[in-house]
């Protein structure tokens, strides 16, 4: 009997070892990535005192930087270009209360987004790039759940809730998406179709549209305006690190995790104040956005002469949605 003692501790001993040599589990991959909300790590291991030698390769993490990198850097250009546009489409328009006046300010930056390959550089390339990185994050995403729980099959993988739940800035996102391929549709691709340019396109040209439709396109570019100043609102405030779309509730009850519970309180609060701030800002800019659109282009009217019957044969070709213009 003595000397099964020892036996024991031995195997005490081992066993105590055996699970301090445990792997840890792979939580820190359960991240909101979809909204910004993934900076990973540097996966390099360090030799020595303050050296690091860098990993090689192209790891699930590395390809999560590149593809941040792509969805953050890719919204840039269009800035320049939304700032541009608000201020010909909105900014001058109420400062001029005239359409014809507003027209030479519009004629003065046309050449900066719509020169020959320019145009594809600063929206087109850009915002294919934004989506694709974002829907490329959301497999990701997707198939580490799956990985990390074991789910195979499709059923197991919606019992996981497989695909990551979408925050409000990725579903503003989605929804201006096909708006911007429906306003390119028409202001675009339509007068190079019928006219093989679109030089003749101005507001005088979006004026006419909503005289020939006001209901449609009033619907159209409210929601337009509204969802996509939310969005880039939403974006920029997400990339200096004011996240609100995400924002999870703190329990307020109190307990041996009091201080804890103090400092979450103050995080929500904080958060509270964020929202405000950041949706203030969201709805400030949508509402100018549209005084100057809705208020004062759309209610210009209908052109004249041959001017006006050239856009309404651009308008009655829109494809698909030309019907109802």
């Amino acid at each position: 009997m003595p000397s099964e003692t020892p036996k024991l501790e031995e195997i005490e001993t081992k066993s105590v070892i055996s699970l301090q040599e445990l792997d840890p589990s792979p939580v820190d991959d359960i991240t909101d990535i979809e909204s910004a909300g993934y900076f990973p790590r540097a996966a390099s291991p360090t030799h020595g005192a303050g050296l690091s030698i860098p990993k090689l390769g192209l790891s699930g993490h590395r390809w999560d930087s590149w593809l941040t990198g792509i969805q953050k850097y890719s919204t840039y250009p269009p800035t320049a270009f939304f700032i541009l546009h608000l201020a010909n489409t909105s900014l001058i328009p109420l400062v001029t209360r005239s359409v014809p006046a507003s027209e030479s300010y519009l004629l003065l930056t046309r050449p900066v987004y719509q020169a020959p390959g320019l145009e594809h550089l600063v929206l087109t390339i850009p915002i294919l790039a934004h989506i694709a990185s974002g829907i490329a994050l959301r497999n990701i995403r997707a198939s580490r759940r799956a990985r990390l729980y074991g789910a195979e099959t499709r059923e197991q993988r919606q019992t996981l809730y497989f695909w990551p739940r979408m925050s409000l800035q990725a579903r503003t996102g989605y929804f201006v998406a096909p708006l911007i391929g429906v306003h390119a549709l028409v202001n675009r691709i339509t007068p190079v179709l019928v006219e093989g340019g679109s030089s003749g396109v101005g507001l005088g040209y979006v004026a006419h549209g909503f005289a020939r439709s006001s209901m449609f396109w009033n619907i159209f570019y409210f929601f337009f305006v509204t969802a996509s100043v939310w969005h880039f609102v939403g974006g920029w405030t997400t990339w200096m690190g004011w996240r609100v779309t995400t924002a999870r509730k703190e329990r307020s009850q109190k307990g041996a995790l009091g201080a804890y519970i103090d400092h979450s309180e103050a995080r929500s609060r904080r958060q509270r104040k964020m929202w405000w701030v950041v949706n203030g800002l969201a709805a400030a800019g949508a509402a100018v956005w549209l005084a100057g659109a809705l208020g004062v282009v759309g209610r210009a009217g209908e052109g004249a002469g041959w001017e006006a019957k050239g856009w309404n044969e651009m308008y009655s070709q829109v494809p698909i949605i030309g019907q109802w213009l």
